[in-house]
Parts: C-alpha cells; structure tokens; sequence
C-alpha cells in the first residue's frame, strides 16, 4: 500500500511540476512578448493586472503543491525502502522429551511461493539461525533494490559460555553446498565490487518453549526475529510437521 502511495505523489507531483513551468513559462512569454509590441509601438492586447496577478499565483500554487507531493514521494520511498522486511522463514517450537531439548520446525520460503517444511531437534536454551548477508549500497535500496541473504546453518545455543564449551551442542546445515564459491568470492572482494556495500554473516536467536512461533525476516541491516503475538492463533503443528523432513541429533 505505501509502495503505491510513493509512486502516485511521485508522478503526480512530477505531472504537476512540468505543467507549473510549462505555464510559468507561457506567462514570461506573452508578458515578454506585450513589452516588446509596446517597446515597437505595436498594436497589442494588453494583460490585465489583476488577471495576471491572478495566473501567476495559481501557477506558483500548483508548482508547489507538486513539488511537495514530490517530496512526499520520494519521503515514502524511502521509508518503504529502509524499513522494509522481506519475510523469509518460521521458527515454531515445542518441548522435547528430552531435557533440555527442543523440537523445532523451519519453514523457509521459497522463489514462487513455495515452501519448505524441515524439522529439527535442538540442544540448548536457545536456537539459532545463521545466514550470509549481502547489503547493497543505499541509493540502490531506495531504488528498490532489497537485500540478498542465505540461510546457512541451525544450532543449539547455551547462555552460558561454560555450558557451550562442556555440554552437548547441535548444529545442521540449511545449505548444499556451505562453501559456495560465488558466496566465498564474496565474502573475500565484495566490499571492492561496485553497487555492493558489505558482505557478512549474520545470526538470529530467541528462547526455544512450548508452542512458540517465531517469523524470520531480513532487513537493510540483516535477520530480524518477531515473535508470534496473536495469542488467539492455533498452531496446527500436526499439520504443518506431517509433510516435514525430520533430522536426528548430530553433535559437534
């Protein structure tokens, strides 16, 4: 709906603008021209003042009007541009019967809608999603122009540092192939690439708990995690964990 709105002040306020000087500049010239028939001592019609008095402030309210409705525009593209959050996963939880162990399901969002349903046990207070981050340069992403991510890896995480050294730990990777060349080529040379601004990892986690349902989505500025709040929402997870893949524990 914003998206829309821009682009309606952009190109009204743009129309807006070119009729204002087109008329301004069709006032200079009749104005311009009568002085030069009454410098001649030609016959002409002469402008009345208060009629032209009249144009010119319409003309001048107009060209105004536009270029705020330009401004505004462009003001709410750029809102759009840099607040924006493109959705790109779910995170829904449940306890496990093992202590401290978590039952997680990812749903990634795939090109053309599509979805893919994987199930995971996690070991530790929290999960965790890591993922690579390739962030543009600004004027690109007021363009248009969003963020590219990929979602690497799954883990456990403790709270405690102590914990994490000693205790059981789970990590699963999210891709084929993690050493990906074009990936790796831009981790090493991306900030020398034209129109790329950084290149870098990132990691979102949250608490794991029973029936807890989070929503992934990446920024300008990387991975963002907001939970659930609809308190009134039922999640079905038998529905949504019978077409799931399940991965056993795998330790590190």
């Amino acid at each position: 709906m914003l998206h829309i709105k821009s682009d309606f002040f952009i190109y009204a306020g743009a129309v807006g603008i070119l009729v204002g000087l087109f008329f301004l500049i069709f006032f200079i010239y009749r104005h311009i021209s009568w002085l030069i028939h009454r410098i001649k001592k030609q016959k002409t019609t002469s402008p009345k003042l208060l009629a032209s008095v009249r144009n010119l402030l319409l003309i001048l309210i107009v060209t105004a009007v536009s270029g705020m409705a330009l401004f505004m525009g462009f003001f709410f593209r750029a809102y759009q541009a840099f607040t924006y959050e493109e959705p790109v996963a779910e995170i829904i939880t449940q306890d496990s019967e093992e202590p401290n162990t978590c039952l997680v399901t990812l749903v990634q969002y795939l090109p053309d809608a599509a979805q893919s349903s994987n199930q995971f046990l996690i070991k530790g207070d929290q999960w965790m999603l890591e993922g690579d981050i390739l962030k543009w340069d600004n004027w690109l992403n007021f363009l248009g122009l969003h963020t590219r991510y990929r979602l690497t890896r799954l883990r456990g995480r403790y709270i405690q540092a102590e914990e994490e050294k000693n205790k059981e730990t789970t990590i699963y990777s999210l891709v084929k192939d993690e050493n990906h060349p074009l990936w790796r080529y831009l981790y090493k040379h991306g900030h020398r690439l034209p129109l790329v601004s950084t290149v870098y990892g990132n990691a979102a986690y949250q608490f794991s708990g029973k029936d807890k349902h989070f929503f992934i989505y990446v920024s300008t500025s990387g991975f963002v995690v907001r939970e659930d709040q609809n308190k009134h929402r039922k999640l079905v997870f038998g529905t949504a964990l019978s077409s799931a893949h399940f991965y056993s524990i795998s330790t590190f």
